[in-house]
């Protein structure tokens, strides 16, 4: 029995020390290739690359040639290749099956963890908001929103962002026959005119805050995530907190600059 088991952990051992005999030296600098291109650098030169991987120029090409071949990379111009269609096509099929809060979760975490105040998901549903998934702060409040509320579309910053997506014949459509337009303050939209005035302005821009408008002692910043196929707005992310936590310059720069970052990040998982 003893010479059983010490003959396997030789032959365990053997095989752990022999697994970079089966590596493919061509496949691991073809990957690394790929992974040099990124929103800062999406075009670079045969010698840019070879320097980068730490090969000869004529190793450099015949893996860009390959690539390329294959659809990985294209050809900008005489002198820079950039990724092509099917870098995209690799991870697409897992992406379109996994769930948006799925893929959004992990963000919303690390959202919170940096700026250590609730980070909420939203989607657009008739006339009203629905939360579909939260994460809660790590300091003493807590908040009261939970999977499954509904708030007015009309008098929250995170229904304007997903209404003004709409053109004003599908808003107009929504709203048809709307007699409660609840009022929560001054900058609330009380019926359909003063509804499409705001979301002329919402149009422009990036994100938008709420400093006390829906809930007096609560501040809420909200920004969109795109669908990467056809640029729809998917669900809006956002955060909340009492007006406390941060003065307003902070949470209209710091903060609000943090949500549009983190909602692009997710964006970029966005298929379906």
């Amino acid at each position: 029995m003893d010479l059983i088991n010490k003959d396997t952990t030789v032959v365990q051992e053997s095989e752990s020390n022999n697994d970079e005999r089966y590596l493919v030296p061509g496949l691991i600098r073809g990957l690394a290739i790929l992974k040099l291109f990124d929103q800062h650098q999406q075009e670079m030169t045969i010698s840019e690359i070879a320097e980068k991987i730490d090969v000869n120029r004529s190793s450099a090409f015949r893996l860009i040639h390959t690539l390329e071949h294959c659809g990985y990379l294209r050809k900008m111009s005489q002198k820079t290749y950039a990724l092509d269609s099917n870098v995209m096509a690799l991870g697409f099929n897992s992406l379109s099956k996994s769930s948006l809060i799925d893929l959004a979760m992990p963000l919303m975490r690390e959202l919170r963890d940096k700026i250590k105040i609730a980070v909420h998901l939203s989607v657009l549903e008739g006339t009203d908001i629905v939360f579909i998934s939260n994460v809660q702060s790590n300091g003493a409040f807590t908040s009261n929103v939970h999977i499954g509320t509904r708030w007015p579309a009309h008098a929250t910053v995170i229904g304007q962002l997903i209404l003004s997506q709409l053109t004003n014949a599908e808003i107009k459509k929504r709203y048809e026959g709307m007699t409660d337009w609840k009022v929560y303050s001054e900058r609330t939209p009380h019926d359909i005119d003063s509804l499409l005035l705001r979301l002329q302005e919402v149009r422009e821009q990036r994100f938008m805050v709420s400093w006390g408008h829906f809930n007096t002692d609560m501040a809420a910043c909200a920004a969109p995530i795109y669908n990467q196929i056809n640029k729809e707005v998917n669900a809006v992310l956002s955060v909340s907190c009492p007006i406390s936590t941060y003065t307003e310059e902070q949470f209209r720069h710091e903060i609000a600059n943090d949500v549009v970052e983190y909602a692009h990040k997710i964006s970029q998982f966005i298929y379906v």
